[in-house]
């Protein structure tokens, strides 16, 4: 299935529960255009808006546990006027936890317009067409079989490559089985993969273009200021409205990494009227080691 950008959409599943709170729509950047979808439970996954709401199949479940990897997608957060990429586990993440970011799925990397060439070096004559070079790399270096757990792959080598080849640094074996362990392998045993992470700095250089993203999720969120309060899904971005947060609302279910409440979700199939998410917090993003202590 072609997956391409939705401007508005609905998720099939409206509770009656949900109705006394407002859930503002969720809203991101793919392929450089706003995604809008009405109507997301506050307990819903990344993973099921993707297939489900979106159609966009790529995007495997293999475990619904957050531990094989085959669910890997990327988003990209503005901070500090720049772009943090990381790869993360749809199945078990929260999808209203990615509003007002960027979001890569395996489908978008040979697609987005915002990828786009460094340099004037043209593809290699050996390249596949339009292909992504964390794509490209693993077809030239044999990385995938029975092809079930590729796009989890293939999402994480993106995010390696533009957390370090745009950024100038090479990919190490040690810094590519650190940065893969997170995906999981059947057939292969994972050489050709490792192969294929060091293989894609060789390749004809892409990266995002950075200054259009950042502007475009600018805009984004000075659309969402509009918009009435999520008070179904909080997301404070201070310690103070943090504590305020769940001093108001005591019986919201409080997630961060969700590796516990996303298996409640998905294997237990508990459901959550109220989420209060605290990864936002500026606060409590940062490990401060001392001599005396670590917080």
């Amino acid at each position: 299935m072609h997956c391409t950008p939705t401007t508005c959409l609905r998720s099939p599943r409206i509770d009656v529960a949900f109705f006394h709170m407002t859930t503002r729509p969720l809203q991101f950047l793919r392929r450089g255009q706003p995604v809008a979808l009405g109507n997301v439970p506050p307990d819903r996954t990344l993973l099921q808006v993707l297939r489900e709401d979106l159609g966009c199949t790529g995007t495997k479940e293999g475990c619904g546990e957050g531990d094989c990897g085959a669910c890997t997608v990327v988003p990209g957060e503005a901070r500090d006027g720049k772009v943090h990429y990381s790869a993360v586990n749809s199945c078990i993440r929260l999808a209203h936890s990615i509003d007002g970011m960027a979001l890569w799925t395996v489908e978008d990397l040979s697609e987005d317009p915002l990828i786009q060439p460094v340099g004037n070096n043209p593809p290699a004559l050996h390249q596949t067409t339009h292909l992504h070079p964390a794509q490209e790399a693993m077809v030239q270096c044999h990385g995938s079989q029975c092809g079930f757990c590729t796009p989890g792959f293939v999402m994480s080598l993106f995010g390696m490559y533009q957390n370090h080849v745009c950024c100038g640094q090479p990919i190490t074996r040690a810094l590519a089985q650190e940065e893969l362990s997170g995906n999981l392998c059947r057939c292969t045993g994972y050489r050709p993969i490792l192969d294929a992470a060091q293989h894609m700095a060789t390749l004809p250089a892409v990266a995002v273009n950075e200054p259009q993203l950042l502007q475009k999720l600018e805009l984004l969120a000075l659309y969402s200021k509009g918009l009435e309060a999520n008070s179904s899904y909080i997301s404070p971005a201070t310690l103070p409205a943090l504590l305020a947060a769940r001093a108001a609302h005591p019986h919201a279910q409080v997630v961060a990494g969700c590796t516990d409440v996303g298996l409640w979700v998905t294997k237990l199939h508990k459901q959550y009227a109220q989420i209060l998410d605290v990864t936002r917090v500026t606060a409590l993003r940062t490990v401060d080691a001392t001599p005396q202590h670590i917080r």
